[in-house]
């Protein structure tokens, strides 16, 4: 995937056209993404100028992954930005980075070893279904990806059975009224809310844990399952 947004879209109102296609699908606002070059994509994703606000390096440690035979899946990975990170926290684990891009998965397994991280295992989705293995993931990590995810309510029930017992959901999305420094954020009104996200995941079955606060342009929710 990455379901990280596009740097661009082929215009804008193509782009406009495609996201009122799906926008009010069963109530959900959902983004659209458009590559018109996925090279010069994955280049920006992994623009070292984003990592002073993204701050890569405190959110992953903010995660308290403590057992480093663990299993994450990384979903929305793009160029394995936080997959590679998440990889260094369970060296005797495995990340899964889920996009649903060939592309993405390709430049992953070219580069996993050239970043000592050959436990990252690239792994192709679907925008409606992660296709994660049941009760097999301790952690599910979703940065910038959450607005362009379709049928969530139905997708995040598959996340939450791929969970194992006391599994994990870490949630990082732009804030609506966010201006983010670069063009990575979709449009405002296509942003998801912090309080729908909430909402929808306690539709699929999990509440929410704690609130890290200190990214400036997004909002970070950790969230368990619920009983």
């Amino acid at each position: 995937m990455s379901y990280l947004p596009a740097l661009a879209s082929r215009g804008a109102a193509l782009c406009l056209a495609a996201l009122c296609l799906v926008a009010c699908r069963k109530g959900e606002t959902v983004a659209d993404m458009d590559y018109d070059d996925p090279k010069k994509a994955l280049a920006a994703m992994d623009d070292a100028k984003r990592d002073p606000w993204l701050m890569p390096e405190r959110v992953v440690r903010a995660l308290g992954i403590e057992d480093k035979g663990g299993v994450v899946a990384d979903i929305g990975a793009g160029s394995g930005y936080f997959s590679r990170r998440l990889a260094g926290e369970v060296p005797g684990g495995t990340v899964y980075a889920v996009d649903v891009d060939d592309e993405f998965r390709g430049y992953i397994e070219h580069n996993r070893e050239s970043w000592g991280t050959p436990n990252i295992e690239p792994h192709l989705a679907f925008y409606d279904d992660p296709a994660l293995p049941e009760r097999g993931v301790d952690l599910v990590f979703v940065s910038n990806t959450y607005p362009y995810l379709r049928s969530r309510v139905s997708y995040f029930k598959k996340v939450r059975a791929a969970l194992k017992p006391g599994g994990r959901l870490a949630v990082i999305n732009f804030k609506p009224d966010a201006t983010v420094p670069d063009n990575t954020a979709p449009a405002p009104q296509f942003r998801t809310s912090r309080e729908t996200v909430i909402t929808e995941l306690a539709q699929a079955g999990f509440v929410l844990e704690r609130e890290e606060t200190f990214l400036p342009y997004q909002y970070f929710l950790i969230f368990k399952q619920a009983p």
